[in-house]
Protein backbone atom coordinates (compact mmCIF):
# COMPACT_ATOMS: atom_id res chain seq x y z
CA UNK A 1 0.00 0.00 0.00
CA UNK A 2 1.72 3.47 -1.03
CA UNK A 3 0.54 6.38 0.72
CA UNK A 4 -0.72 9.29 -1.56
CA UNK A 5 1.61 12.71 -1.97
CA UNK A 6 0.16 15.87 -0.61
CA UNK A 7 -0.03 18.15 -3.39
CA UNK A 8 2.21 21.29 -3.29
CA UNK A 9 -0.37 23.77 -2.98
CA UNK A 10 -1.99 21.74 -0.07
CA UNK A 11 1.23 21.55 1.82
CA UNK A 12 1.59 25.75 1.17
CA UNK A 13 -1.91 26.43 2.36
CA UNK A 14 -1.92 24.19 5.27
CA UNK A 15 1.57 26.13 6.55
CA UNK A 16 0.21 29.62 5.37
CA UNK A 17 -3.25 28.94 7.86
CA UNK A 18 -0.10 28.09 10.80
CA UNK A 19 1.54 30.98 10.17
CA UNK A 20 -1.58 33.23 10.40
CA UNK A 21 -2.69 31.15 13.23
CA UNK A 22 0.37 31.92 14.74
CA UNK A 23 -0.25 35.85 14.05
CA UNK A 24 -3.27 35.80 15.77
CA UNK A 25 -2.02 33.82 19.01
CA UNK A 26 1.23 36.49 19.11
CA UNK A 27 -1.47 39.41 18.46
CA UNK A 28 -3.59 37.94 21.43
CA UNK A 29 -0.90 37.55 23.79
CA UNK A 30 0.34 40.76 23.62
CA UNK A 31 -3.50 42.08 24.09
CA UNK A 32 -3.40 40.05 26.80
CA UNK A 33 -0.79 41.70 28.45
CA UNK A 34 -2.70 45.38 28.11
CA UNK A 35 -1.02 46.84 31.24
CA UNK A 36 2.92 46.36 29.89
CA UNK A 37 1.16 47.88 26.26
CA UNK A 38 0.33 51.00 27.68
CA UNK A 39 3.25 51.38 30.56
CA UNK A 40 5.27 51.16 26.38
CA UNK A 41 3.20 53.91 24.61
CA UNK A 42 3.99 55.62 28.26
CA UNK A 43 7.80 55.18 27.54
CA UNK A 44 7.35 56.11 24.34
CA UNK A 45 5.73 59.31 25.11
CA UNK A 46 8.26 59.73 27.69
CA UNK A 47 11.27 59.34 25.03
CA UNK A 48 9.70 61.21 22.28
CA UNK A 49 9.16 64.52 24.88
CA UNK A 50 13.18 64.18 25.79
CA UNK A 51 14.80 63.37 22.28
CA UNK A 52 12.71 65.59 20.62
CA UNK A 53 13.88 68.50 22.53
CA UNK A 54 17.10 67.98 22.62
CA UNK A 55 17.45 68.02 18.80
CA UNK A 56 14.97 70.73 18.47
CA UNK A 57 17.55 72.38 20.37
CA UNK A 58 20.28 71.36 18.38
CA UNK A 59 18.50 72.18 14.61
CA UNK A 60 18.03 75.53 16.37
CA UNK A 61 21.20 76.55 17.08
CA UNK A 62 22.83 75.53 13.53
CA UNK A 63 26.12 75.48 14.40
CA UNK A 64 29.10 76.70 12.38
CA UNK A 65 31.59 74.11 10.97
CA UNK A 66 28.53 71.26 12.11
CA UNK A 67 26.41 69.14 10.10
CA UNK A 68 23.52 71.02 12.24
CA UNK A 69 22.61 73.05 8.74
CA UNK A 70 21.81 69.63 6.86
CA UNK A 71 19.09 68.58 10.09
CA UNK A 72 15.73 69.30 8.67
CA UNK A 73 12.99 71.53 10.69
CA UNK A 74 10.53 69.89 12.60
CA UNK A 75 11.30 66.77 10.51
CA UNK A 76 13.85 65.32 12.62
CA UNK A 77 11.19 64.99 15.61
CA UNK A 78 9.02 63.21 13.59
CA UNK A 79 12.52 60.65 12.20
CA UNK A 80 13.20 60.12 15.96
CA UNK A 81 9.69 59.44 16.84
CA UNK A 82 9.46 56.56 13.82
CA UNK A 83 12.81 54.93 14.84
CA UNK A 84 11.52 54.63 18.23
CA UNK A 85 8.58 53.52 16.86
CA UNK A 86 9.53 50.74 14.95
CA UNK A 87 12.35 49.71 17.72
CA UNK A 88 9.85 49.68 20.69
CA UNK A 89 7.41 47.74 18.28
CA UNK A 90 10.20 44.90 18.47
CA UNK A 91 9.33 42.03 20.50
CA UNK A 92 11.72 39.43 22.44
CA UNK A 93 12.25 36.81 20.20
CA UNK A 94 15.65 36.08 21.06
CA UNK A 95 14.77 35.16 24.81
CA UNK A 96 12.50 33.07 23.80
CA UNK A 97 15.08 31.33 21.84
CA UNK A 98 17.53 31.40 24.46
CA UNK A 99 14.76 29.89 26.95
CA UNK A 100 13.78 27.09 24.58
CA UNK A 101 17.33 25.89 23.41
CA UNK A 102 18.72 25.85 26.71
CA UNK A 103 15.97 24.15 28.74
CA UNK A 104 15.58 21.67 26.04
CA UNK A 105 12.37 22.54 25.20
CA UNK A 106 12.31 22.20 21.60
CA UNK A 107 11.76 18.58 21.82
CA UNK A 108 7.53 19.43 21.66
CA UNK A 109 8.61 21.17 18.41
CA UNK A 110 10.12 18.94 16.29
CA UNK A 111 7.33 16.44 16.97
CA UNK A 112 5.13 18.79 14.73
CA UNK A 113 4.37 19.19 11.64
CA UNK A 114 5.17 22.84 11.62
CA UNK A 115 8.52 24.63 11.47
CA UNK A 116 9.63 25.78 14.63
CA UNK A 117 11.32 28.80 13.34
CA UNK A 118 8.48 29.98 10.63
CA UNK A 119 6.10 29.49 14.19
CA UNK A 120 8.35 31.61 16.32
CA UNK A 121 8.41 34.41 13.58
CA UNK A 122 4.54 34.42 13.20
CA UNK A 123 4.29 35.05 17.03
CA UNK A 124 6.67 37.39 17.11
CA UNK A 125 5.28 39.70 13.79
CA UNK A 126 1.94 39.44 15.71
CA UNK A 127 2.88 40.86 18.91
CA UNK A 128 4.86 43.73 16.47
CA UNK A 129 1.78 44.56 15.12
CA UNK A 130 -0.33 45.30 17.63
CA UNK A 131 2.76 46.89 19.23
CA UNK A 132 2.74 49.11 16.06
CA UNK A 133 -0.72 50.20 16.13
CA UNK A 134 -0.40 50.64 19.64
CA UNK A 135 2.34 52.84 19.14
CA UNK A 136 1.40 54.39 16.20
CA UNK A 137 -1.99 55.59 17.76
CA UNK A 138 -0.05 57.34 20.59
CA UNK A 139 2.31 58.89 17.58
CA UNK A 140 -0.57 60.44 16.21
CA UNK A 141 -1.95 61.94 19.46
CA UNK A 142 1.70 63.21 20.32
CA UNK A 143 1.71 64.85 17.15
CA UNK A 144 -1.77 66.38 17.14
CA UNK A 145 -1.20 67.72 20.68
CA UNK A 146 2.41 68.89 20.00
CA UNK A 147 0.99 71.54 17.21
CA UNK A 148 4.40 70.65 15.75
CA UNK A 149 4.20 70.35 11.30
CA UNK A 150 2.88 66.89 10.00
CA UNK A 151 3.88 64.85 7.46
CA UNK A 152 2.55 64.89 4.19
CA UNK A 153 0.00 62.42 3.21
CA UNK A 154 2.35 60.47 1.56
CA UNK A 155 4.32 59.37 4.73
CA UNK A 156 1.18 58.13 6.14
CA UNK A 157 0.46 56.22 3.30
CA UNK A 158 3.60 54.54 3.10
CA UNK A 159 4.69 54.27 6.62
CA UNK A 160 2.69 51.11 7.88
CA UNK A 161 3.90 49.24 5.08
CA UNK A 162 7.33 49.89 5.22
CA UNK A 163 7.14 49.88 8.99
CA UNK A 164 6.02 46.18 9.19
CA UNK A 165 9.16 45.00 6.88
CA UNK A 166 11.15 47.31 9.23
CA UNK A 167 9.86 44.78 11.88
CA UNK A 168 10.15 41.70 10.14
CA UNK A 169 13.70 42.65 9.53
CA UNK A 170 14.63 43.54 13.35
CA UNK A 171 12.96 40.27 14.31
CA UNK A 172 15.05 38.10 12.26
CA UNK A 173 18.51 39.98 13.27
CA UNK A 174 17.21 39.33 16.74
CA UNK A 175 16.27 35.50 16.16
CA UNK A 176 19.96 35.32 14.73
CA UNK A 177 20.98 36.36 18.06
CA UNK A 178 18.68 34.25 19.88
CA UNK A 179 20.00 31.00 17.82
CA UNK A 180 23.50 31.91 19.12
CA UNK A 181 21.91 29.63 22.55
CA UNK A 182 23.12 26.55 21.05
CA UNK A 183 26.60 27.44 21.13
CA UNK A 184 26.62 30.30 23.86
CA UNK A 185 25.07 30.17 27.41
CA UNK A 186 23.64 33.53 26.95
CA UNK A 187 22.61 35.69 23.84
CA UNK A 188 23.13 38.94 25.50
CA UNK A 189 26.61 39.23 24.36
CA UNK A 190 25.02 39.24 20.64
CA UNK A 191 21.86 41.12 21.27
CA UNK A 192 24.20 43.98 22.57
CA UNK A 193 26.03 43.73 19.20
CA UNK A 194 23.06 44.23 17.30
CA UNK A 195 21.39 46.55 19.46
CA UNK A 196 24.54 48.79 18.85
CA UNK A 197 24.85 48.52 15.20
CA UNK A 198 21.20 49.23 14.90
CA UNK A 199 22.79 52.40 16.93
CA UNK A 200 25.31 53.23 14.33
CA UNK A 201 24.27 51.65 10.96
CA UNK A 202 20.44 52.00 11.68
CA UNK A 203 20.62 55.52 12.34
CA UNK A 204 18.35 55.18 15.53
CA UNK A 205 19.00 58.68 17.10
CA UNK A 206 20.07 60.76 13.74
CA UNK A 207 19.65 59.77 10.06
CA UNK A 208 22.31 58.05 8.02
CA UNK A 209 22.26 61.02 5.27
CA UNK A 210 24.61 62.76 7.74
CA UNK A 211 26.99 60.45 8.57
CA UNK A 212 30.40 60.71 6.03
CA UNK A 213 30.27 59.65 2.41
CA UNK A 214 31.34 56.38 2.41
CA UNK A 215 29.91 55.66 5.57
CA UNK A 216 26.84 56.98 4.93
CA UNK A 217 26.79 54.55 1.65
CA UNK A 218 27.85 51.09 4.26
CA UNK A 219 25.11 51.95 6.61
CA UNK A 220 22.41 52.59 4.09
CA UNK A 221 22.86 48.66 2.07
CA UNK A 222 23.06 47.17 6.01
CA UNK A 223 20.07 45.61 7.84
CA UNK A 224 19.92 47.84 10.47
CA UNK A 225 19.18 50.90 7.99
CA UNK A 226 16.72 48.41 6.34
CA UNK A 227 15.12 47.94 9.79
CA UNK A 228 15.26 51.38 11.04
CA UNK A 229 16.74 53.74 8.82
CA UNK A 230 14.62 53.44 5.63
CA UNK A 231 11.18 53.53 7.50
CA UNK A 232 11.84 56.62 9.58
CA UNK A 233 13.32 58.77 6.37
CA UNK A 234 10.13 58.36 4.47
CA UNK A 235 8.80 61.48 6.88
CA UNK A 236 12.16 63.63 5.71
CA UNK A 237 11.41 62.13 1.75
CA UNK A 238 7.48 60.88 1.31
CA UNK A 239 7.91 59.43 -1.85
CA UNK A 240 6.74 56.28 -3.85
CA UNK A 241 10.61 55.90 -5.14
CA UNK A 242 11.92 56.78 -1.82
CA UNK A 243 9.93 54.05 -0.20
CA UNK A 244 10.50 51.04 -3.06
CA UNK A 245 14.29 51.63 -2.48
CA UNK A 246 13.86 50.85 1.19
CA UNK A 247 11.19 48.57 0.57
CA UNK A 248 13.85 46.40 -1.98
CA UNK A 249 16.54 46.54 0.78
CA UNK A 250 14.06 45.32 3.27
CA UNK A 251 12.87 42.43 1.17
CA UNK A 252 16.28 41.30 0.35
CA UNK A 253 18.19 41.22 3.67
CA UNK A 254 14.65 39.80 4.94
CA UNK A 255 15.65 36.96 2.45
CA UNK A 256 19.21 36.70 3.59
CA UNK A 257 18.58 36.53 7.26
CA UNK A 258 15.74 33.80 6.71
CA UNK A 259 18.09 31.84 5.09
CA UNK A 260 20.78 32.42 7.63
CA UNK A 261 18.30 31.39 10.46
CA UNK A 262 18.01 28.11 9.02
CA UNK A 263 21.82 27.93 8.31
CA UNK A 264 22.58 28.29 11.88
CA UNK A 265 19.17 26.15 12.91
CA UNK A 266 20.22 23.48 11.30
CA UNK A 267 23.61 23.55 12.46
CA UNK A 268 22.87 23.90 15.95
CA UNK A 269 20.19 21.00 15.90
CA UNK A 270 23.22 18.73 14.01
CA UNK A 271 24.73 19.78 17.72
CA UNK A 272 22.51 18.80 18.95
CA UNK A 273 21.52 15.79 18.30
CA UNK A 274 24.78 14.44 17.96
CA UNK A 275 25.78 15.32 21.60
CA UNK A 276 22.27 15.06 23.33
CA UNK A 277 22.30 18.79 23.92
CA UNK A 278 23.52 22.14 24.60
Amino acid sequence: MTSTPIPTAVEARRGGGAMLAAVRIGAGQTLAGWPVLVGRCLFYTLLLATLSALWDKVAAERLPGTLAHAVPAGGFALYIGVTEWVTLSLPAAHLRLEDDIRSGGLEPYLLRPKSYLAQVFAQSMGAGLVRLSALGATAIVLLAASGRPWPEPMAFALLPVVGVLGVAVGVLLYMLAGLAAFWARRVLPFQLVIQKLMFLLGGLYAPVTLYPDVMQRVAEASPFAAHLYWPASLVIEPTLSHAAIGAGWQVLWMLVLTGACRLLWRAGLAKVLTRGGV
